[in-house]
């Protein structure tokens, strides 16, 4: 009988989050290198680096020694658990306004994601790419990386390090700005159903839903954090 593989560890943390890290680079240059005066196009693109970037990262990890996908959450899970993380999303998204409101009082308004808000609002081609980009695949590298690899290992040493500890990393790789609270609260509701279930699925609806909430409501005029 074949024993299943042990679930990922600070080797594969190291290995996944810096090849995030290292991913940003060429990313990055390519975003720069695109035309500053066409936030639309600019906004479709960057509305997929983090699928990118998270898929980069998990393939490394994945790669490193496991290669089994079962250790890193991808279990299936029962449809309550979908749909509570749906309406966990939805309440996340509302308390991101909360969060966002009372940054922007203290430090004032620096939300560096104005050019997906553009693309949301761009028409509806942009519209679709974006949503596509920002509301699925995003969340899908994202969560695979920052729950089914690094809240994954982190569970091991207790709620503090496997909710807490994972959230912040996964905000501070969103940048230190209004964006950082607000990922750090998405962080600890994905991490606090991964905990539960197991599964890295709730987590990616979880996600999906709040950003698809957040692309919906950009395009209506509004100029939510995503």
């Amino acid at each position: 009988m074949n024993k299943e593989p042990e679930g990922p560890g600070w080797p594969e943390i190291l290995t996944g989050v810096g090849t995030f890290a290292v991913l940003l680079i060429p990313f990055g240059l390519l975003l720069a290198l695109l035309p500053q005066d066409r936030p639309v196009l600019m906004g479709v693109v960057g509305s997929t680096l983090g699928g990118f970037l998270g898929v980069g990262g998990f393939a490394a990890a994945f790669s490193l020694r496991i290669r089994a996908l079962r250790p890193f959450g991808f279990t299936p899970v029962g449809n309550w658990w979908l749909i509570i993380a749906a309406g966990v999303g939805i309440g996340g998204y509302g308390l991101s306004i909360i969060i966002q409101s009372a940054y922007q009082t203290w430090f004032g308004n620096d939300d560096p994601q104005v050019v997906l808000h553009a693309a949301a609002r761009g028409g509806a081609l942009p519209f679709i790419a974006s949503l596509l980009g920002g509301a699925l695949f995003t969340p899908f590298g994202e969560e695979i990386l920052f729950r089914g690899v690094v809240a994954n290992a982190l569970n091991r040493y207790g709620a503090w390090a496997g909710v807490g500890l994972s959230a912040v990393i996964f905000g501070l790789a969103h940048g230190v700005s209004v964006i950082l609270p607000v990922a750090i609260m998405v962080g600890v509701l994905s991490a606090i159903l991964f905990r539960q279930t197991g599964s890295v699925w709730p987590s990616v609806v979880l996600h999906c839903t709040y950003n698809g909430a957040n692309s919906v409501a950009s395009a209506l005029g509004f100029a939510p954090v995503q």
